[in-house]
């Protein structure tokens, strides 16, 4: 049994790794190119810098940026979106804690709190931030 659960984990280690730097675009001038959608700013260009270095550490390098730009490109205005984001958020922490912490009239309340977030956060634009990054691998 032990020797089927290392071998799961190997081959889901191996899956994961491969798939590290779906979205780079190799370019013919040694210019490649990521490029990623998300919900948050942060998010996505925390992204396209972790598939960047996973591209390049593929040569034992590493990637030296040429430029970068992260871009609002949401359906909706970004204040609304970052509205609904917070909002969201917010009910999903405090509904899940009065469902965990609280009595009965608390966790019931709590649920439905909990249920406002996750419908709120269906309203958001799941690609509302595009992170468009250059790079060399050095």
């Amino acid at each position: 049994m032990k020797l089927m659960k290392c071998a799961l984990l190997i081959s889901l280690l191996g899956l994961v790794s491969c798939a590290s730097h779906e979205h780079v675009r190799p370019g013919a001038d040694g210019i490649h190119r990521v490029l990623i959608r998300g919900t948050e700013k942060t998010v996505v260009e925390e992204q396209a810098m972790a598939e960047a270095k996973s591209y390049c550490g593929e040569k034992d390098q590493s990637p030296a940026f040429t430029s970068e730009d992260t871009k609002y490109t949401g359906s909706m205005d970004e204040s609304t979106h970052k509205t609904i984001q917070k909002v969201s958020k917010a009910a999903a922490v405090g509904g899940g804690m009065m469902g965990v912490m609280g009595g009965k009239k608390e966790q019931s309340v709590g649920k439905g709190v909990f249920g406002a977030g996750a419908v709120g956060s269906v309203f958001q634009d799941e690609e509302a931030y595009t992170a468009d990054m250059k790079f060399k691998c050095i």
